[in-house]
């Protein structure tokens, strides 16, 4: 059971690397990814202000991507080195809630915007 939640911590991991990634793409090349910010749905619509989305949205996906790497290098320590269960919950419902934030705030951005 316990490989399957590691599997899960790997998971996280890399979807907080890839949003961590996209960060740093926003921000140096001024490009918005459309998997993680807005849905296959926005990704031929035009942004009614570019520069001010970037601005309101790339600190929501720093966090995010932060908090991601965090806790799923925490789960992956958790699951296959060394058990630390009471660190583990506190990061699985931090990450849960910044999870919950950041859709909400992005949902939010996107409707504004686009």
């Amino acid at each position: 059971m316990d490989s399957m939640w590691g599997f899960v911590g790997i998971i996280v991991f890399a979807c907080g690397i890839y949003a961590l990634y996209s960060y740093v793409q926003m921000k140096s090349k001024g490009e918005i990814n459309a998997s993680l910010l807005l849905g296959k749905d926005y990704i031929y619509k035009t942004c009614k202000n570019k520069e001010e989305y970037i601005r309101k949205a790339s600190p929501a996906l720093l966090v995010f991507g932060l908090v991601a790497v965090i806790y799923g290098a925490v789960d992956v320590i958790h699951c296959y080195v060394y058990p630390m269960a009471v660190l583990d919950v506190a990061g699985m419902i931090i990450f849960f809630i910044v999870l919950v934030w950041f859709a909400v705030y992005t949902a939010k951005l996107k409707n504004k915007y686009y």
